[in-house]
């Protein structure tokens, strides 16, 4: 037995320990930190040349965790800098209070802490290698609990498929792994499927991680974090697979995908993945993302609480035919914001919102851009997309690589409050006909009706007249149903005008009255035959009064009664208009009184 003071050590199995193994005994029971690195470097190179004054046996920390060295260990825990660790420290199944800190150390054959209990764990700063010949991660932390959980600045690698750090299905209270730098050239960086995380979870300041793993980088499949999950300033990487893989997530604050964070990848699956989750908000302000083979987002039945922001400078690059930043079916309680983001897929539509639902506005404006490949691929999916607040959606920047024109947008369904902006209602009107690959009657329904409840009839009026003409251009009519609408259209208006149809009656009889007049001078009119004498020519009053009957319908002033048409070519002519003059003037009555009245359907 040794002492430290006033405080007993023991080693029960009678074991003898280094100097520098007696040294950490020590500082446990005193509380004190063991420094081997002093003011010494402690980068790789120097880790990998301390000799045996750094060396600590794995067995010591094992038997220290488990109170079998010092019986009454100090509440500050076991705390060591500078050390090389032999052995893999090895804590599966141990139940311990003893909180375990060691920083800038080197731990060659890994840490297994699976099934186990502890107070708090830090291995900040070290390098942690995978086990030589294992086929274990490097950290196997599998079913672990503990309070805290700190990797900061570590840097960790494997070959392994398990992953190079597993925490599947542990419960810690807080991770922290700000700068850390994780790798693995066969599976996952990290493997956290159904974590719980209590408060936060830290993956930020310069953290790295990169995989060649199909199954993803990063995985958080089904994990639950209490706080936030803040990745702002991170890159992570991934050759063949997602470099985040968060499906089924539930975050209760805020993802934070900011601050210069990057991610690449050449999945198909996508570059980052939250299908499913449900997370306080997400903030991507100026992230990159990037994909050669799949999208950069895949967020389809994702559930966000308050704001989704892709924006200040957000930049997605993608290959998919699906989408390269898809939200379909999603629901955003607050608003989605992607000012200034700049989205680009070379073989399909640049932004997937079909069937997405939020409550309040929806901002894809203040240099919006977006572009897509392919024939006959739109640029921006809003089909579905129900808005509660206000669309703002800038045009000018929405673009298609693919030669030749083609549409922009798909609206069907697209459902929101208030006229969209920041474009004018022509260049809506324009979208609506020429940049969308159908004719739908109801983005023209849902674009009157905002105007209507804003009290711009006449605007309202405009729109359902647009959309008639792109009907009988668009909605494959047959022939007939197309010369009837030309007809309805410049008569009455398609319904929505009738006075047209008023002041074509008006020029009908305006042309009935100067026929009249003319043909009268030219001897076309004479008034009837008497007894007493030859016929002679109608006053003028009785040629406008012929006029006046012939283009008036149910009009009579008894003008014909005196003065009737004559014999002569220029008499012949006035009875033959006078008959087309008649069927147009009661042509032109009767769907004025039909367009009036609303006798001819509208749409």
């Amino acid at each position: 037995m040794t002492s430290a003071g006033a405080q007993r050590v023991r080693d029960v199995n009678g074991a003898t320990h280094t100097a520098v193994e007696q040294r950490l005994i020590e500082s446990v029971a005193r509380g004190e930190v063991l420094d081997l690195a002093g003011d010494g470097p402690v980068d790789e190179e120097a880790m990998r040349s301390w000799g045996d004054d750094h060396a600590i046996s794995a067995s010591v920390i094992r038997e220290l965790a488990r109170g079998r060295l010092v019986s009454e260990p100090d509440p500050h825990g076991l705390r060591l800098r500078g050390a090389r660790i032999v052995g893999q420290i090895d804590l599966e199944n141990v139940i311990s209070d003893l909180a375990l800190e060691l920083r800038d150390c080197l731990l060659p054959d890994g840490v297994n802490l699976r099934n186990a209990r502890l107070s708090a764990v830090a291995l900040s700063g070290c390098r942690i290698e995978q086990a030589p010949g294992s086929a274990d991660a490097a950290l196997e932390a599998t079913r672990c609990t503990a309070w805290a959980l700190s990797l900061e600045w570590s840097t960790v690698s494997a070959d392994t498929v398990a992953a190079t750090i597993r925490l599947a299905a542990a419960r810690v209270g807080t991770l922290d792994c700000r700068g850390a730098r994780w790798e693995n050239s066969t599976g996952p960086a990290l493997d956290a499927d159904g974590l719980t995380v209590d408060q936060s979870v830290f993956l930020n300041d310069g953290f790295t991680a990169t995989s060649p793993s199909a199954r993803g980088t990063i995985r958080l499949l089904g994990a639950h974090i209490g706080g936030q999950l803040n990745c702002g300033g991170a890159r992570l990487e991934n050759t063949v697979g997602p470099a985040l893989n968060a499906d089924n997530l539930r975050a209760d604050q805020d993802v934070l995908l900011w601050n210069g964070f990057s991610a690449s990848s050449a999945s198909e699956q996508g570059t980052i993945r939250f299908i499913g989750a449900h997370i306080g908000s997400l903030s991507a302000g100026g992230a990159r993302l990037t994909n050669t083979a799949g999208p950069v987002l895949d967020a389809d039945g994702l559930t966000v609480d308050r704001d989704l922001a892709l924006d200040r400078g957000f930049t997605a690059r993608s290959a998919s035919e699906w989408g390269g930043v898809g939200l379909a079916g999603a629901h955003i309680g607050g608003l989605l914001a992607c000012g200034g983001a700049q989205l680009e897929n070379t073989v399909g539509p640049a932004l997937d919102l079909n069937g997405l639902r939020v409550d309040q506005d929806v901002l894809l404006d203040g240099g919006f851009s977006a572009t897509s490949g392919g024939d006959e691929v739109v640029v921006l999916v809003l089909a579905g997309t129900r808005v509660g607040g206000a669309l703002r959606l800038e045009t000018d920047r929405l673009s298609r690589t693919a030669p030749g024109p083609g549409p922009l947008v798909e609206v069907e369904g697209l459902t929101y409050s208030g006229q969209p902006r920041p474009a004018s209602l022509r260049r809506w009107l324009t979208l609506l006909r020429e940049d969308t690959p159908r004719y739908s009657a109801q983005p023209y329904q849902q674009l009157a009706a905002v105007y209507r409840a804003a009290g711009h009839d006449r605007d309202a009026r405009t729109i359902l007249i647009a959309q008639r003409r792109d009907q009988l251009q668009r909605a494959g009519l047959s022939s007939a149903e197309r010369a009837w609408g030309r007809l309805i259209g410049i008569t009455l208006g398609y319904g929505y005008q009738p006075w047209r149809a008023l002041l074509l009656l008006l020029a009908t009889l305006a042309v009935a009255v100067a026929l009249s007049v003319v043909g009268g001078h030219h001897g076309g009119l004479a008034q009837k035959a008497v007894a007493s004498g030859p016929a002679t020519a109608c006053t003028s009053i009785d040629q406008i009064g012929v006029g006046l009957d012939l283009g008036a319908p149910l009009l009579k002033t008894g003008a014909r009664d005196r003065c009737q048409p004559t014999d002569t070519g220029a008499g012949q002519t006035l009875t033959i208009t006078g008959w087309i003059l008649q069927l147009l003037a009661w042509s032109f009555a009767t769907l004025f009184i039909a367009g009036f009245t609303s006798a001819v359907r509208k749409t």
